[in-house]
Parts: structure tokens; C-alpha cells; sequence
């Protein structure tokens, strides 16, 4: 586990666990995660970081604590390319305002967790629908001749 004290971004203390470059990183809490290896629903809510960086979506183990936070290890990352994201906003569940569904269609792949509403949460969603009009466009395009 990496210690980090409070003043240090998340993302960066994302940056130096991986050793790659983390766009964006914010704490979610992990409701449900399944995929073809096996199905994980914690009894209560897991508190993690999701980070993103130029091809991958990591999820990393996350404390908290009163005098600043620990990054630890990362626990899965999953490609950025096929990603398709769904945000509903719940406006009775703060903090945590948002709740996001990740899901890989051609892994059979699925996360559902809460977001609490942040700058860097809002930058996450921002970037995910980009990358997946980008995607919708390349779809759209007539071919070059």
C-alpha cells in the first residue's frame, strides 16, 4: 500500500501506483462486478478508485483515512475501446449522487458502482462519452477512397 497525504491529487497518486499516465481518477463505491471469470457483489458497497488512463479503465484499492488517503494495489483494468457507460443521477443518495453502469458487451463484462458527484467524477463521464462518440462516429463514417 502506497500512503499518500491529503494535499497530493488522486490521480496521481494513481500515476505513481501504475506507473502510466491517469487522465482521471475518482473514488466509486463497487455495488456488483460480473464477467465470465465470476460474479462479485460485496455485502456492503466496496470503496475503490477508478482511473483512467490512455487505453485502460483500472480499478485500485482505495482507504481512506483522516489524515489523507491510501492508493493500493490495482486490482483489474479493462480497455478502454468497447466501453459503453450509462450514468443515471439520483438526487436522494448522497453523497454519492451518481450511479454508473460499465459494461464490455464482447467480454460479457459489467460494473455497477455509485459515484459521488466531484469535478473529477463529471471529467470521468465527460471522457467516457466522448470516447464513445468518437466510437459512434468511426461506426458512422463513410470509408476513404
Amino acid at each position: 500500500m502506497l500512503g499518500i497525504a491529503a494535499e497530493i491529487k488522486l490521480a496521481h497518486a494513481c500515476e505513481e501506483r501504475l506507473g502510466e499516465i491517469v487522465h482521471v481518477a475518482a473514488t466509486f463505491d463497487l455495488h456488483q462486478l460480473s464477467s465470465p471469470a465470476g460474479h462479485l457483489k460485496p455485502r456492503k458497497p466496496e470503496q475503490m478508485v477508478i482511473a483512467l488512463t490512455d487505453a485502460d479503465l483500472w480499478l485500485l484499492e482505495y482507504r481512506y483515512r483522516v489524515i489523507g488517503f491510501t492508493v493500493g494495489a490495482p486490482l483489474c483494468h479493462l480497455p478502454r475501446h468497447g466501453l459503453v457507460a450509462n450514468w443515471r443521477r439520483r438526487r436522494f443518495t448522497w453523497p454519492a449522487v451518481w450511479r454508473a453502469e460499465f459494461s464490455w458487451p464482447f467480454m460479457a463484462t459489467n460494473i455497477e458502482a455509485a459515484l459521488v458527484s466531484c469535478n473529477d467524477t463529471l471529467r470521468l463521464m465527460g471522457l467516457l462519452d466522448a470516447d464513445e462518440f468518437d466510437h459512434q462516429l468511426g461506426l458512422a463514417a463513410p470509408a476513404p477512397e
